[in-house]
């Protein structure tokens, strides 16, 4: 999955020399502060330590005005560049090259910062949400509105309560619903997210989802057997990603030999699907926000490392050949 985020990231290289050998006059960023100097030193290597945005990740020493304009102005000339009529994907595909060409010469060719930004503007350049990044605007969307009164905070806090092992009937009743409304709201809330080609509702609703156990109406609910708020593997698994790749390996490798890889969690160390997965949420959204492709990689490979270890441990439980594992 991450060589093909990478690939995606890079782009074709057929393509990329093509662009590159192409005139280019997007113009150079205008230094928007007074004290920073941005010169290249005789190799060519930026001197300079470049200062982003926290929320854009665009460089403070130019204004996303000028930036647009110039992704713009490179664009229109990939455009003339091209002898054959383009789909609109293929035009979306090329004004985003566009965006990524000038990003990349105005901030020092760092391919991790360049994650960052497309992520955190991937609304603007796709449509569609990243988690993680605060792209999503509530108030004023009718796709946003309650429905019985009920919020995607709600919704998504009742969806974890009942994750814990909380009576269904004590949840709603902390609510203010009763049986009938909330199997609308269960069919209504799922359905907007259908409608939402941004993936907006679904990426708000994971981040709703790890923080769930917060909202104030869950608290005095006496969560049922295995839901880990006195667990110290949940507490283990928050803290330390290597024991969490660890037991995304183990369920894959489970579910590769026909076991329940999330029951095999919960009776193995008593974390339930529903705390895993916003625990799992946590940890992606941590690292999209710092993101570092050496450090994703790494967690990656410890990853795919566990899971053939534990595919190892099921086979040999199942009398199986460790070998099947073994891609030639």
């Amino acid at each position: 999955m991450f060589k093909k985020f990478l690939n995606n990231l890079l782009g074709n290289e057929e393509e990329n020399k093509k662009k590159e050998s192409a005139p280019y006059s997007a113009g150079t960023p205008v230094n928007q502060n007074a004290g920073d100097e941005i010169d290249d030193d005789e190799d060519g290597d930026d001197e300079v330590q470049y200062q982003f945005d926290p929320v854009t990740h665009h460089g403070t020493h130019y204004s996303k005005e000028d930036f647009d304009a110039a992704a713009n102005n490179l664009y229109q000339q990939y455009l003339d560049g091209e002898d054959e009529p383009l789909s609109q994907q293929d035009k979306n595909n090329l004004k985003r090259e566009a965006y990524r060409k000038v990003y990349m010469d105005w901030n020092g060719h760092d391919f991790d910062q360049l994650a960052k930004f497309e992520m955190a503007n991937s609304l603007e350049l796709t449509g569609y949400v990243t988690s993680g990044f605060d792209q999503v605007k509530e108030e004023g969307n009718a796709l946003y509105e309650p429905i019985h009164g009920i919020s995607l905070y709600d919704y998504a806090a009742i969806a974890h309560g009942m994750t814990q092992g909380i009576a269904e009937t004590d949840l709603l009743k902390a609510f203010g619903i009763d049986g009938a409304v909330w199997g609308e709201v269960n069919v209504l809330w799922p359905e907007r997210m259908k409608e939402d080609p941004t993936y907006g509702i679904m990426s708000k609703y994971g981040e709703y989802f790890a923080t769930a156990g917060q909202h104030p109406k869950l608290a005095g609910l006496t969560p049922g057997i295995g839901s880990g708020s006195t667990n110290s593997n949940l507490e283990k698994l928050k803290t330390d990603r290597y024991f969490y790749e660890e037991l995304c390996g183990a369920r894959t490798a489970a579910y590769e030999y026909g076991l329940d890889g999330a029951q095999w969690i919960v009776d193995n160390y008593g974390i339930n699907l529903g705390d895993f997965q916003a625990v799992a949420m946590d940890w992606m959204t941590q690292q999209n926000k710092s993101f570092e492709s050496s450090q994703v990689m790494h967690y990656s490979d410890y990853q795919e490392q566990k899971r053939k270890e534990y595919a190892q441990k099921f086979a040999k439980e199942q009398g199986g050949n460790v070998a099947d594992d073994i891609e030639f």
